[in-house]
């Protein structure tokens, strides 16, 4: 319950940074604190900013170049692109998947979306499917697939695309036919006429992560033609950011070392975005992907370097600024070392007027968690003495994301959840001294 709680929270204050851009850079939560995209709603969240995990699900929305897309993707034979690892088996879950939803066994559901001569219906069905769990991906994949073909209702063909990452993908045991056949055929959507189906299936791909590049290692080719798009930021937005989902660098073992860099014409694209879009909402997703594609390519760091020198130069955008000094700082070779200017400047943002610019520099501070230590005692006088709630939350997650000074901040959050006001603020507290006292005892 205390997740769903902290997660709520975040929402909210996430929402106040940006009025109706629900996919600003997003915080490292603590390991029991990930959110994930809902059966039957559009994907929620953004790739983590560590880059050995792997790719949350975004929500997208929006480049500079030729505005008409490339040509749709071909499904491939499942074997893996060059550098990027086979799916690894998942292992057997126990959950009891139900028998029934909205009254309707997993026969009728798959009957309804298939052939119900009403539309809601079979869109209900559609949106249905993934709940019965692996049993659906099993019975129902290859329904599915007919859906995504053949059907002629836009608003269920959105559903079915919607939902193909969950059966073909996130139910799933092995890279297997269906896997192959199903992000196959999700693909071939980047290049549909109608622009919803194309953010629907910019969606989806971002779901699938950087192992779609195991059925069309081009991916990145069709996803960066809709990134140049002019008739429409939103589906630049959504683009970019599906860019920072299928092409970040991958961990192939516990040695950070051993890690394979992020896909370099993604890095290259991105890198474009940032500097050369019109819209600062494009150009805050580029950043904000560039820094969950994790450390890029040696042979690409002086080009990547030089690109952000030209950022601060000439952007003007309060926030797109604030990501990139985080970008630099978490995603150099050499971390904070040579960068303490960025890490000031982002520090300079705490005392911003605008409340939202407070809890965005909070936000970056939790991104860069122990490299950002050294503003420990910035974030306890925020919890100490600012009267917005959203804000004080902001940075009792800032907080939680630096547990090396615990001792110190286990006091200041325990005062907190006695004596503070907002019963949110003191829930979020709890949640975070629970947290810290459970990291430490595992350690």
């Amino acid at each position: 319950m205390s997740a769903y709680r902290i997660l709520g929270l975040l929402a909210l204050v996430f929402g106040l940074v940006v009025l109706g851009d629900p996919t600003s850079a997003q915080v490292k939560l603590p390991p029991q604190i990930k959110p994930g995209g809902n059966p039957g709603g559009n994907p929620g969240g953004r790739p983590p900013v560590d880059p050995k995990l792997p790719p949350g699900n975004p929500n997208p929305g929006p480049g500079v170049g030729n505005p008409n897309p490339g040509p749709g993707g071909t499904p491939g034979t499942g074997t893996p692109a060059k550098g990027v690892d086979p799916m690894p088996p998942k292992k057997k879950d126990n959950i009891i998947w139900p028998k029934q939803v909205n009254g309707k066994d997993l026969d009728t559901t798959i009957k309804d979306m298939r052939t119900n001569s009403d539309p809601a219906v079979r869109e209900a069905a559609v949106r249905a499917l993934p709940l019965f769990g692996p049993k659906a991906r099993e019975a129902g994949s290859d329904d599915l697939i007919e859906v995504l073909n053949k059907e002629t209702d836009l608003n269920v063909k959105a559903a079915a695309i919607n939902v193909a990452p969950i059966i073909f993908v996130t139910l799933g045991t092995t890279p297997d036919t269906i896997f192959t056949t199903g992000v196959g055929t999700v693909l071939r959507f980047l290049t549909n006429d109608q622009m919803q189906i194309r953010l629907e299936a910019l969606g989806a791909v971002a779901a699938i992560g950087p192992h779609v590049r195991n059925v069309q290692a081009t991916i990145n080719t069709p996803v960066k033609s809709l990134a140049q798009q002019q008739s429409s930021w939103q589906l630049r937005r959504a683009a970019t950011i599906t860019l920072g989902c299928i092409g970040h660098g991958i961990q192939t073992s516990e040695d950070p070392e051993k890690r394979v860099p992020p896909e370099t014409g993604t890095v290259d694209t991105l890198l474009a975005i940032l500097k050369g879009d019109a819209c600062a909402a494009v150009r805050k997703e580029a950043v904000n992907s560039l820094i969950g594609l994790g450390p890029v390519a040696i042979s690409q760091q002086k080009r990547w370097r030089t690109d952000l020198d030209y950022v601060f130069k000439y952007e003007k955008d309060k926030s797109v600024l604030l990501w990139a000094h985080v970008l630099v700082i978490h995603n150099s070779p050499e971390g904070l070392k040579g960068n303490e200017t960025h890490l000031e400047a982002i520090a300079k943002v705490l005392l911003a007027l605008e409340p939202g610019g407070r809890i965005e520099a909070c936000q970056a501070l939790a991104v860069l968690g122990e490299q950002a230590v050294t503003k420990i005692d910035d974030l306890i006088t925020i919890v100490n003495k600012e009267n917005e709630p959203s804000i004080v939350i902001a940075a009792i997650m800032a907080l939680t994301n630096m547990p090396s000074r615990d001792a110190a901040t286990v006091p200041i959050l325990q005062n907190v959840q006695n004596t503070h006001a907002d019963k949110d603020v003191r829930a979020v507290a709890k949640d975070a001294i629970d947290y810290l006292a459970g990291r430490k005892k595992k350690n």
